[in-house]
């Protein structure tokens, strides 16, 4: 299903949307209480879905984490890992250790 489907589906209130925010409400369920790992890819969250009968593709999926109701749970997609909110990223540093780069990065500039 393409996600120009969901939309129309949206707007004739089509029971593919219904489930898509029950599937959705259930993964944030299953994120607040620990029973999704730290590490889920991409292809792990379209099983996720297809277990509950959603057949979503990736582009799909990159489409609907921008809107309602995927928004409020899914932070991002960096490569094939999924990050969901409140979840911290491998690319997010410590507020000391970026503070001690930028003071490492100004001594070195101060020397040239």
């Amino acid at each position: 299903m393409r996600f120009y489907e969901i939309c129309e589906d949206l707007e004739t209130g089509s029971s593919l949307v219904t489930k898509i925010v029950a599937v959705t409400n259930q993964l944030k369920q299953d994120v607040e209480d620990g029973n999704i790992p730290e590490t889920y890819s991409v292809d792990d969250l379209l099983d996720y879905f297809r277990s509950y009968d959603v057949i979503l593709d990736v582009t799909d999926l990159y489409n609907m984490i921008k809107t309602q109701p995927l928004k409020d749970v899914i932070q991002n997609i960096q490569g094939d890992d999924v990050v969901f909110k409140g979840q911290e990223t491998d690319l997010e540093q410590p507020e000391d250790e970026s503070k001690k780069v930028v003071a490492q990065m100004a001594q070195s500039a101060m020397k040239n």
